[in-house]
């Protein structure tokens, strides 16, 4: 694991302050076998190995009451993945900095804790490691280093696509009253792997649209876009024709 960083703030949080001397002790010690990401093994055993492994009379009824404080108090969230217990760090995103993230642990699933899979969602970061915090107080720029545009930029640039479900794409279409059938578009792009020629698919409902556009001139009898073959024997394409192989025309 990589060395972690407090920062002296924690002198002045109420939140902290609130935490007993073995709760913050157990703070301090989770903050150091977290993951990248800012996520580890929430089991009681494991973390008494981990963190206590010298402490003979700490029993793990001691460690899981402390761990549910701290969940309490905001400092952890607590989450299941396939039966196992899991902890994140709400706050790791803002002060957390590591140059290559390597996630050792799952993340959260969205139907089990929405709200920790919005705090992981940029986990990863391409800058240098910073510090790590139980605050949840905004901090736009946590490194002073950085340049504040481009600090703002860093939570996009991991933004990361998930497929819509024929249920979305319906109400969508159905929104838009464009008669798209939207298991028919579901079918087909997870057919090329949500891919838009060679790139993967940033916006679904933006693809959406785009049908909805041919769809448009279909009906008035336009004709697609024509783009002519320069071999030896001529041939001439369509935008239809170029969507099925994957090219993307915009």
């Amino acid at each position: 694991m990589p060395n972690r960083i407090i920062k002296e703030s924690i002198c002045t949080s109420e939140k902290i302050a609130s935490l007993s001397d073995f709760e913050f002790r157990l703070w301090v010690g989770l903050i150091t076998q977290a993951d990248d990401a800012g996520r580890g093994d929430a089991r009681p055993a494991i973390i008494k190995g981990r963190v206590f492994p010298f402490r003979d009379r700490l029993s793990i009824k001691d460690i899981d009451a402390a761990l549910q404080a701290l969940a309490a108090k905001g400092c952890v969230s607590l989450y299941t993945v396939d039966g196992k217990p899991y902890f994140l760090f709400p706050g790791w995103v803002k002060h957390q900095r590591v140059r290559d993230c390597k996630p050792k642990y799952p993340e959260p699933l969205e139907a089990e804790n929405h709200a920790a899979v919005l705090q992981a969602a940029a986990s990863c970061g391409e800058l240098r490691q910073d510090a790590a915090s139980c605050s949840l107080e905004s901090n736009p720029n946590p490194n002073p280093n950085l340049n504040p545009k481009e600090g703002a930029k860093a939570p996009n640039a991991h933004a990361h696509f998930t497929p819509p479900t024929v249920a979305e794409v319906q109400a969508y279409c159905d929104e838009r009253k464009n008669g798209i059938e939207a298991s028919r578009f579901v079918d087909f792009y997870a057919s090329k792997g949500w891919k838009v020629g060679a790139q993967t698919m940033k916006d679904w409902r933006a693809a959406v649209r785009t049908w909805e556009q041919r769809q448009a001139d279909e009906r008035k009898g336009k004709p697609g876009t024509i783009r002519k073959a320069h071999n030896h024997h001529q041939r001439t394409y369509t935008d239809a024709d170029f969507e099925k192989i994957g090219i993307n025309l915009d």
